[in-house]
């Protein structure tokens, strides 16, 4: 199968196909500049929230080493450096795939305007040696036979008559030899108007149309590898993203509940101090009487509050 065998007449369906493709790749022009836009953006969220943060957490009053300290603030690093990976990665799809792509779509559309172009004028020509120049010499070839027919029967009716033959003559042989070597050339153009529509069908058109063809695969196989590239940039199983997201989870791997809090105890433990031992104040008794320090006192007065206790 090949353009060149199986679409010779199928010009509109061609012109068809590429304006389609042309479509598609200003489809796909349009959203890699929003991913390249948006990763942007993306990557500019993530450093402004990191410098958020670590704004935040430089004005802590508490200073000891903190297993989740170490590991929140790492995180907040990785978090930084992928940042720097997707704004990279963002500015590679920009200069790489996508001005690719940009470039691909002119050169479409310059085989598009080519390809119009050649058909055109190969369509033309067959049209000019097949149909226009044959026409004008079978006009005249109308024409010469008219002519000769009539100069014959004038030649015919000067010879009966007896008068002016050899002018009649004359003018018959001048008429004939005008329409035999019409003819002739008639011959030749039909000749050269067969091996012309022979060249056009078997040669001149297969050869265009396979040309096309053979740039349709060429830009076919840029546009898989534009598209290779597009998907290893924004892949987020790449290396560098990967070793960011490992480096995030060794991080927490390191958050330790049981010794979290030694170096906090380091720094603000204090030395132990004895309390005075809580005695009853003797001088309270000093005016009263049967009532003795540390003791319950139980009586009628008394009981039934001591109960209710």
């Amino acid at each position: 199968m090949g353009f060149g065998r199986d679409l010779r007449n199928s010009h509109e369906g061609l012109v068809k196909l590429q304006d389609w493709e042309l479509k598609l790749l200003e489809t796909v022009k349009r959203f890699m500049t929003l991913r390249v836009k948006s990763d942007k953006e993306y990557a500019s969220l993530l450093l402004n929230i990191s410098q958020q943060v670590d704004k935040h957490d430089n004005n802590s009053q508490i200073h000891y080493v903190s297993t989740v300290s170490k590991s929140w603030t790492h995180m907040v690093q990785q978090t930084e450096q992928l940042s720097k990976i997707m704004k990279c990665h963002a500015e590679e799809l920009n200069s790489g795939p996508l001005h690719r792509l940009t470039m691909m779509i002119k050169d479409k559309q310059q085989v598009k305007k080519s390809y119009q172009s050649l058909h055109q004028q190969i369509e033309s020509e067959m049209h000019k040696v097949t149909k226009n120049d044959l026409e004008k010499l079978k006009c005249t070839y109308r024409q010469l036979t008219k002519d000769a027919v009539l100069a014959r029967d004038k030649y015919k009716e000067a010879v009966v008559k007896g008068k002016e033959t050899e002018k009649a003559r004359e003018r018959y042989d001048k008429a004939t030899t005008k329409l035999h070597n019409l003819h002739n050339q008639y011959v030749l153009a039909v000749k050269s108007a067969q091996l012309h529509q022979e060249h056009y069908h078997e040669t001149a058109l297969p050869l265009l149309l396979d040309s096309l063809q053979k740039m349709q695969e060429e830009m076919i196989n840029a546009l898989k590898g534009i598209l290779e590239e597009y998907s290893e940039i924004t892949s987020l199983l790449t290396d560098e993203i990967v070793k960011v997201h490992k480096e995030i989870h060794t991080s927490i791997d390191q958050i330790d509940p049981l010794s979290e809090y030694d170096s906090f105890i380091d720094v603000y433990k204090s030395p132990e101090a004895k309390e005075p031992i809580v005695e009853f104040d003797a001088a309270l008794l000093e005016e009263t009487e049967n009532l003795q320090a540390n003791e319950i006192l139980w009586n009628n007065l008394t009981a039934d509050s001591l109960q209710a206790m």
